[in-house]
């Protein structure tokens, strides 16, 4: 776990090839760079990405993909070309924008940037004349990266999200590609594992940085559960020494990693925030237990963010905060539990009988 948490890179171009070296590392696309994540924020918890792929050489479509495939080629028509963005498919990601979570991409321009960085390719699935569908993929020298499908929400009996992929499948083994890259699942089972369907798939392990074969992804061993399983351990404990607190998600933890401008802030996904203000956390780049001071370096109303609808904003940190003073830093839970109980004043007794405690 010596890599940071969260990484970027915008590169100022970027050969197919290279584009391949970086998809079998465990990097993917984000608006116009590459990144790759142990943890990010999903849903009003955290969660770990899960990178696949699918061997494309020796790869068969199962019985019930081959009539999806099968029966919508004669439905639909679709052409396959350079990926452009228009008011028709914009229309299209409005209907979606519901599957994000956290905060909302305002348009699909903002969504997807085409940029000459990445040799960005589209299907469009017709009804008739009608655009009913379309997807987005990237081309290495031999893989391709699938970034997004859209449907026309009238036709999701017809799985075009799924259809789309089938044609990107296609597609790629047309030009002889070995790897499919549909993106990532969660640790944990999710809306995400529609794409575990195509067939078996090859997991990314970043304690070994191998690809791995026949191993569930629900089952790799993970940043997001061992940093819930630590701060829990932390949590009870400072509960039940009587030190008041709240566990919050800290949703732009991100921010720290993008470049050196912001070393300053935060980086821990579940603060435990005390009623001093001070924040207890597990660090996740040097898995260690941090006590600390913060204060507002951008207040979230000067963020311009859509948040999603299911976002909960009492379960969040929703401003971006910077380390002010590390107080204390250990591996050992006992340790920092003994120096917040040293350094934390004395609750009220109305107070402290909610942890079953009187002071004297």
């Amino acid at each position: 776990m010596n890599d940071p948490t969260l990484q970027y890179y915008l590169p100022r171009e970027l050969s197919p090839r290279r584009l391949d070296r970086f998809l079998a590392s465990g990097w993917f696309r984000t608006v116009n760079m590459l990144f790759r994540a142990k943890v990010t924020c999903f849903d009003n918890d955290i969660c770990s990405p899960i990178n696949i792929r699918v061997r494309l050489t020796d790869h068969v479509f199962s019985k019930s993909l081959r009539k999806l495939y099968n029966r919508n080629g004669r439905l639909f028509w679709h052409e396959i070309r350079k990926a452009t963005i228009t008011p028709e498919k914009e229309a299209l990601f409005r209907q979606h924008q519901r599957r994000f979570r956290s905060f909302l991409c305002n348009s699909l321009e903002e969504f997807l940037v085409l940029t000459p960085r990445f040799d960005t390719y589209e299907i469009n699935i017709y009804d008739e004349d009608r655009l009913v569908a379309v997807s987005y993929f990237d081309q290495g020298e031999n893989s391709v990266m699938s970034l997004l499908g859209l449907f026309e929400t009238g036709y999701a009996s017809y799985s075009l999200g799924i259809y789309s992929m089938l044609l990107e499948m296609e597609y790629a083994k047309s030009r002889n590609q070995k790897w499919y890259y549909p993106g990532y699942v969660h640790e944990s089972p999710s809306m995400y594992d529609y794409k575990l369907r195509f067939g078996p798939v090859e997991v990314y392990d970043w304690q070994s940085r191998r690809w791995l074969k026949n191993i569930s992804p629900h089952l790799l061993p993970n940043m997001a559960d061992h940093i819930r399983k630590k701060t829990t351990q932390l949590e009870n404990r400072l509960t039940n020494a009587g030190v008041g607190l709240s566990k919050k998600v800290y949703l732009f933890f991100g921010w720290h990693y993008f470049n050196s401008m912001y070393e300053q802030l935060y980086r821990c996904p579940l603060p435990l925030i005390l009623n001093d203000g001070r924040v207890v956390a597990l660090d996740p780049d040097t898995d260690q237990f941090i006590c600390i001071k913060w204060e507002i370096y951008v207040p979230f109303r000067d963020i311009q963010m859509t948040l999603a609808p299911d976002f909960d904003v009492s379960k969040h940190h929703t401003d971006v905060m910077r380390v002010t003073e590390i107080q204390y830093q250990t591996s050992r839970v006992t340790d920092i539990v003994r120096f917040v109980k040293e350094t934390t004043p004395p609750m009220p007794p109305i107070v402290s009988r909610i942890f079953g405690k009187v002071v004297g």
